[in-house]
């Protein structure tokens, strides 16, 4: 679970490095599913290949570890639903960057209180492109303006607006395998190119409290802003606690 220091520093900054980490043999559990998607599925792009449990259920094994959610519970309460998985395996030259934004920006969830848990597969450093924040960005519970990019050329299509970034040095997440990383839908997050010729693989989980409603209609809206992604048909698993609000159609 996570020590006071550590969600004290979540609340004021809007990401923690807890010390919990994934077993050895997980972490490897983990590479072998992901080298058996991509083999499986071509056509996915490893620099970001969303939608994992809907591909293969086993994903959701390591979403609901209960060292995972024990962290997770601390920040949101013991209702939990996962709805979002993905995998970041940025290429050894050539991966591509992830523009500054708020994962808030893209989710359809009212109100909007989530988190994203960001497991290291592989040494994630700034010199392969590692997650970087803007602490405290997540405070005043706001989506800053997003500008639209151009295709093709990073990960995401929407990059938030300079203006609105605060006043704060960015700060590198850098990990060893099986550490974890969680951080708030609110807080400002990138990351640069990869240009280090060591591949940085990571797994996310996306978390929701079910106070809170995965709204279907809004999801259908935003996915088309996002290029075609089919947030309306994401599955909700309920991996602890009870539906509270009513409206969501968890598994």
């Amino acid at each position: 679970m996570l020590s006071n220091a550590e969600l004290d520093h979540y609340n004021s900054t809007g990401q923690v490095t807890p010390a919990y980490k994934l077993a050895p043999e997980m972490v490897d559990d983990i590479k072998v599913r992901m080298g058996q998607l991509f083999d499986d599925h071509p056509e996915l792009d490893s620099d970001y290949a969303p939608s994992l449990i809907e591909y293969d259920l086993g994903w959701l094994n390591y979403g609901a570890d209960t060292g995972i959610l024990d962290c997770v519970a601390q920040i949101m309460g013991d209702d939990i639903i996962v709805w979002g998985s993905a995998l970041f395996c940025k290429k050894a030259i050539g991966g591509k960057p992830t523009p500054w934004h708020q994962d808030g920006q893209y989710w359809p969830i009212r109100p909007l209180e989530a988190c994203t848990v960001w497991i290291a597969l592989d040494k994630s450093t700034r010199e392969n492109g590692c997650l970087r924040v803007i602490p405290g960005s997540h405070k005043r519970k706001e989506i800053f303006k997003h500008e639209f990019e151009r295709e093709g050329e990073q990960i995401l299509n929407q990059r938030v607006n300079a203006v609105s970034m605060l006043n704060a040095e960015p700060v590198d997440i850098v990990l060893e395998p099986g550490m974890i990383s969680l951080h708030d839908a609110f807080i400002i997050h990138g990351a640069e190119p990869n240009k280090s010729g060591l591949r940085r693989g990571g797994l996310t989980f996306r978390y929701m409290p079910t106070t809170s409603h995965y709204d279907r209609r809004l999801a259908a809206v935003l996915g088309e802003k996002q290029g075609g992604l089919p947030l309306e048909k994401r599955n909700l698993h309920l991996v602890r606690g009870v539906d509270r609000c009513g409206l969501n159609d968890v598994f």
